[in-house]
């Protein structure tokens, strides 16, 4: 029998529940808003939030994150997504016996989505609000303009030189794929130097990202079809390590541009590339050109396929064989797993004011076509 008094609790929980569901959807809403709410506004982000709060922020977060050697935010997903799980399972079999009122399980369900309306606008805050930021391009004085197929052919032809005559010099596994005598480790360890000289050249790179980090459970990345991520809310940039050394220093460095307020995939290349350009070794530079070459042969292929084809005879066999051997890893991950993950991310992109979606790995050809009109290869 219901008394009064239980009427009265029922009723003060069931309002609680609303409030709570109230309140998620204004910060789901407000979330997902943000997009909409700062387009156009890119001069007052970059004034009071890329370059001062938020350069605040991620070194006040990543001065507690960085003391520990592996991934924190990895470990935090399997706990919060884990946990979400335990409550929900634990709630209903808790219903199913009588156990608790149907309340109580809205309740957990209600927390839930309030946390996640948190989290949410955490992400914006401590570091999503960059994805609307002036163009990199705009900041470097480069410009951004459709040019001749001689001046990409060029750059193919230029960078496919030096990373030969730079791959003369690197070791290589039984089967003559590049291999780096040292550690992955070590090597991520001298990244944060090349941001520091870049910095002293063109200023408008920041000086001091923190060394990026290995995720533990890469394999689960590849799957997907991720070389790495970064995650603001604990201002970590991780990095796929199971994947073949060929590109794994690049995506370190494209994961530490991201550290530094460079939000959008393009530019966080291009980044990268120049990071790995002003490292003083061998082996960094060599994973950057590499890139630099994918990304500018691809773009000459659709432009002059032929000319491409001649293009890549000046590559060698060195550079063929680490092409090949880096090519056969990422096919093994070819499915309706890696398919999913590729359109989750391209829904993500969009909505973050980058249209071309995934596409936008491959557009910082054009940064890399103005850079090297402005100063040279």
């Amino acid at each position: 029998m219901t008394t009064n008094k239980d009427a009265i609790k029922q009723s003060a929980g069931w309002k609680s529940i609303l409030l709570r569901l109230l309140a998620a959807a204004g910060l789901a809403l407000l979330g997902l808003g943000w997009p909409r709410l700062l387009s156009g506004r890119s001069a007052w982000i970059e004034a009071h939030y890329s370059e001062t709060i938020y350069q605040s922020i991620r070194r006040a977060i990543s001065a507690a994150t960085s003391l520990v050697p592996f991934s924190i935010a990895e470990f935090l997903l399997y706990g919060l997504t884990l946990g979400a799980a335990a409550i929900l399972i634990v709630r209903i079999v808790q219903l199913l016996m009588r156990r608790i009122p149907f309340r109580r399980l809205i309740w957990s369900v209600t927390s839930l989505l309030l946390a996640a309306g948190v989290i949410l606008n955490l992400f914006y805050i401590t570091w999503g609000f960059n994805y609307f930021r002036a163009p990199l391009s705009e900041r470097m004085g480069l410009e951004i303009a459709a040019r001749p197929v001689d001046e990409l052919e060029m750059f193919v032809r230029n960078t496919a030189s030096e990373a030969r005559a730079l791959r003369e010099t690197l070791s290589e596994d039984g089967e003559g794929v590049f291999a780096p005598k040292e550690s992955t480790a070590e090597l991520f360890d001298k990244l944060p130097e090349a941001y520091a000289a870049l910095s002293t050249v063109f200023p408008v790179f920041q000086p001091d990202p923190t060394r990026a980090k290995q995720i533990f459970w890469s394999r689960g990345l590849s799957w997907q079809g991720i070389s790495g991520v970064y995650i603001g809310l604990t201002a970590e940039p991780n990095v796929n390590t199971d994947q073949p050394p060929l590109l794994l220093y690049q995506a370190a460095a494209h994961e530490m541009a991201h550290q530094t307020g460079i939000a959008s995939e393009n530019e966080a290349e291009f980044t990268a590339y120049l990071a790995c350009r002003y490292s003083d070794d061998p082996n960094i530079r060599y994973s950057g050109l590499i890139y630099a070459l994918i990304v500018s042969g691809n773009a000459l292929f659709d432009a002059d396929s032929e000319r491409y084809l001649l293009a890549t005879e000046t590559y060698g066999d060195a550079i063929w064989r680490d092409l090949s051997a880096y090519n056969a890893y990422w096919d093994a991950f070819d499915g309706e797993v890696r398919e999913s993950a590729d359109r989750r991310n391209d829904a993500y992109l969009k909505h973050n004011s980058q249209p071309s979606g995934i596409r936008s790995y491959g557009e910082s050809v054009d940064l890399l076509l103005a850079f090297a009109a402005k100063y040279g290869i």
